[in-house]
């Protein structure tokens, strides 16, 4: 039997191999779907769910909806690998590293900044990067609600072979946080 494998939110960079989902046809995804909604796959069908990018254009409760959505879709054993500005690092590099914000922000995101300074990175960084910003910690505590317990996780790093090496972005060109959530069992 082979593995079910989806990409949420897949835009323009759709996984090999992996069924990508997305609300937009210009990335030319193997299924048009609307994530706010309900998931169209049925219960407990899905082996490992990847998405990026996209948690972020979800405020809390849209984004606990979601997670509930992946979780009923989940097989047990399988796995959602989540990747998303981390709000802490943001932060943090904005304190500490206003150089290597300015420039991760030229390099990535290519976006004029009206100043060149690191509070443009901070200010355009919150306008665009999605309607909310997590960070581990209120993203666990929404993912706990949705049934979903999660662990921070390395880069392109996993203990499930299909979530191996699957990120776009590197840590050294992004803020983002990489976390696996995995169902808790059924009480």
């Amino acid at each position: 039997m082979s593995l079910m494998l989806v990409n949420l939110g897949s835009g323009p960079y759709p996984l090999p191999g992996w069924i990508n989902v997305d609300i937009d046809p210009s990335g030319r995804p193997q299924v048009l779907a609307d994530l706010s909604r309900t998931l169209p796959f049925r219960d407990a069908c899905v082996d490992f769910i990847h998405t990026e990018d996209f948690v972020a254009q979800l405020p809390p409760d849209g984004l606990e909806r979601f997670l509930a959505e992946c979780r009923r879709v989940l097989r047990p054993g399988g796995a959602l690998r989540v990747l998303t500005p981390d709000l802490e690092r943001f932060m943090r590099t904005y304190l500490e590293r206003p150089a290597h914000l300015v420039a991760i922000w030229n390099t990535a995101v290519g976006v004029p900044l009206p100043t060149g300074a690191a509070a443009d990175v901070v200010n355009l960084g919150m306008q665009l990067a999605g309607r909310w910003q997590y960070d581990f910690e209120s993203l666990a505590r929404v993912a706990a609600r949705a049934g979903l317990d999660c662990e921070r996780v390395a880069y392109n790093a996993s203990r499930h072979a299909p979530l191996n090496g699957v990120d776009l972005r590197k840590p050294d060109e992004a803020v983002s946080m990489y976390v696996e959530c995995t169902p808790r069992p059924e009480r």
